[in-house]
């Protein structure tokens, strides 16, 4: 625990001594992964899957406010979509202009959360975002998170079934827009995601507000829980075969990151527990105060000596000006060396 509190310092110390270049790089690799995830499961526009194209929206990105991240991935999405099908294009605008709208209220931690969204389903791991929404976010970013549930399943639904939605242009819009919602939600894979993301939201912050010891981090372990068994309830009065084992391993995955990121966040020292009493003209007050668990990085500094610095220190003459310990040393020698000099000068 210590070292990982020092690690947290360093890592503190050297992002704010070097702000102005980790933050654009940070941007650049977020922005990056991101239309990397996009293109290589859409891959319907060949001028603007380029990776020339995405390093040059990414590094663009990099220099600007996160808004501007959030509306280039939007565009890159819903431009590749359009190729495939109109009407999903639509659905993943009117949702992401949701998203954009939402993304005002949020801070900037809660925008890199939602943002990850996306990373973190397509690396098999989405569990993770209700637990970190749970512990650090705000009940505001509940709506958005399902959002962003419904596109990624859009983007594997559209990966899926390109060659199908092809066919479906000589059908009228509407036949259309009802063709792509039969298929899109005849599993109900999108609803029993979005019910365990909610309910595991509510499940940590319930826990994690509570009093006592390590409530954040049976906040965290009680939402991985709760989210594993919601699934597993949501496939079994659905019917639906999901992939159990990929569940848990996602779920112990999730579990772990959340328990880091609640040590990060939250390192309190239970050891050091204290309650405190008091009263006023009104009320009874019973505190109980958990002091932060807080560690200094260390810090390594190197000193040099000359040798005449060595010398007066092995000496123990602070005190003594060197110059004069020279100046008296060449003196004694000149007076031993031309004894009949008065003036010590041959």
């Amino acid at each position: 625990m210590a070292r990982l509190l020092v690690i947290k310092e360093q890592l503190n110390a050297f992002f704010e001594k070097y702000n102005k270049y980790t933050r654009p790089i940070l941007k650049f690799v977020l922005a990056m992964a991101l239309l990397t995830i996009i293109n290589s499961q859409l891959a319907f526009f060949p001028r603007l899957n380029s990776i020339i194209v995405s390093v040059v929206l990414a590094a663009i990105c990099a220099f600007l406010d996160m808004k501007f991240t959030v509306v280039a991935v939007g565009l890159v999405l819903i431009l590749n979509t359009m190729q495939a099908s109109l009407e999903v294009a639509i659905i993943e605008a009117i949702l992401y202009l949701l998203i954009f709208l939402f993304y005002f209220r949020f801070s900037k931690s809660e925008a890199y959360v939602l943002l990850l969204m996306p990373i973190a389903f397509f690396l098999q791991i989405p569990y993770v975002i209700p637990l970190v929404i749970g512990l650090v976010g705000s009940l505001s970013a509940i709506l958005p998170m399902c959002f962003w549930v419904i596109i990624c399943n859009l983007i594997v639904f559209v990966s899926q079934n390109a060659s199908t939605l092809s066919k479906t242009s000589a059908m009228l819009m509407n036949e259309r827009f009802q063709f792509v919602a039969q298929r899109l939600f005849a599993s109900p894979d999108v609803l029993i995601m979005m019910l365990a993301c909610i309910i595991t939201v509510f499940v940590v912050r319930f826990v994690s507000s509570r009093g006592f010891n390590f409530a954040w981090m049976w906040g965290v372990v009680s939402g991985s829980i709760t989210n594993t068994l919601v699934i597993l309830a949501g496939y079994y009065a659905f019917d639906t075969a999901g992939n159990i084992v990929a569940l848990f391993l996602g779920e112990a995955v999730a579990c772990v990151i959340g328990i880091l990121i609640q040590l990060i966040y939250f390192p309190a020292d239970y050891t050091r527990v204290e309650r405190v009493q008091f009263e006023d003209d009104e009320y009874y007050y019973y505190v109980k105060a958990v002091p932060k668990m807080s560690v200094k990085a260390p810090e390594v500094t190197i000193k040099r000596f000359t040798k005449t610095e060595a010398v007066a220190k092995d000496l123990d003459l602070k005190d003594v000006d060197l110059e004069d310990i020279v100046s008296e040393g060449m003196n004694e020698l000149d007076e031993e060396i031309f004894p009949d000099n008065d003036d010590g000068k041959k």
